[in-house]
């Protein structure tokens, strides 16, 4: 039996490594954790990242918050921040291509 880590390698350690339980110890906010993200991560990885985030979209459109639960739950999910996983996908890809447009997720904007 495969783990989760194995098929979303790149997902698992961004949420692993900086939406966790702890993540307030480094970040004040989920949007901040992904500007902190964007910020260190090499291009080949976030291409990875993004290319993942596809896949789920597309491997489990049927049940995106469930799947998403199911594998995270532990750590983070996006409902706690009032998102969908798509939502959370598309915030994830702008901060990924801007790591300063974090802060128009804070405010609503």
């Amino acid at each position: 039996m495969s783990t989760v880590s194995d098929d979303f390698p790149a997902l698992f350690s961004l949420i692993g490594n900086y939406l966790h339980q702890d993540m307030d110890v480094e970040f004040d906010t989920v949007p901040q954790a992904l500007a902190g993200y964007s910020r260190v991560t090499e291009p080949d990885k976030k291409h990875q990242l993004l290319d993942e985030m596809e896949t789920f979209l597309g491997r489990y459109h049927n049940d995106l918050e469930g799947e998403f639960s199911r594998r995270y739950w532990f750590d983070f999910t996006p409902d706690i921040i009032g998102q969908t996983v798509p939502e959370f996908f598309q915030m994830l890809k702008t901060i990924l291509d801007d790591p300063d447009s974090y802060q128009r997720f804070e405010t609503g904007d």
